[in-house]
């Protein structure tokens, strides 16, 4: 009856932090190296998963999901922290890309990228959350007129993050699904520039801790 069990390909999970990858990081069984990043091999129940720390900022992801995709060809969960661009994102809430866009260079083919819209829906439903656009920029936006030029353009919810618009750019090129969720830590203030820090170690793996729901929603 083993036999004819159907194997899955694995899914790849990334995110620039150590932090990010909450308890999954204690989950793996084994690791792997290629160029220089290791990858966690982590099987829960049943359905296999490559997660790596792939380090900030948009070269890095790109780099990091480009590999992913080679040993986790299945799609791609991208999980972390990042700050909330309007008043109602406090830190601590959750929030689902709902596109992703990259905010620095010229814009053209692959500047913005939408979810899978099954894992989206999917995840939302098992960790309800804000549905945003992620802008994705080189620097953390953490002044009000960073934010103001951010957002520009843009209306409804936005956060800004360093990574998701790149990895999404790729696994959309290579026709693989992906989706993304985040935890906001900090708001744009010139009162407060040590939310990030004094946050971070409290949000860091809330989203990937709910990675294993949504493998139960998700459907293979």
């Amino acid at each position: 009856m083993g036999a004819n069990v159907m194997k899955l390909d694995p899914i790849g999970i990334l995110c620039a932090l150590p932090g990010e990858l909450g308890s999954l990081r204690d989950k793996s069984h084994s690791s792997f190296t290629r160029q220089g990043l290791e990858f966690r091999e982590i099987d829960l129940e049943g359905v296999p998963l490559v997660a790596c720390v792939g380090g900030v900022g948009k070269v890095f992801a790109a780099r990091a999901a480009a590999l992913l995709g080679e040993c986790a060809p299945r799609g791609l969960l991208v999980v972390g922290v990042c700050g909330g661009l309007r008043r109602a994102l406090v830190p601590g809430t959750f929030v689902h890309c709902q596109q992703a866009v990259q905010r620095d260079g010229w814009p053209g083919e692959g500047h913005t990228s939408q979810p899978d819209p099954e894992w989206f829906a999917a995840w939302k439903r098992v960790t309800p959350g804000v549905p945003a656009t992620f802008l994705t920029a080189d620097r953390a936006v953490f002044s009000p007129l960073r934010s103001i030029a951010a957002t520009r353009g843009h209306s409804g919810p936005c956060v800004a993050d360093m990574e998701t618009a790149a990895a999404a750019a790729v696994a959309v090129a290579a026709g693989r699904p992906w989706a993304a969720l985040r935890v906001v830590t900090d708001q744009p203030s010139f009162f407060d520039p040590g939310a990030f820090k004094r946050n971070y170690e409290r949000e860091a793996g809330r989203a990937a801790n709910t990675v294993p729901a949504l493998l139960s929603a998700i459907p293979f």
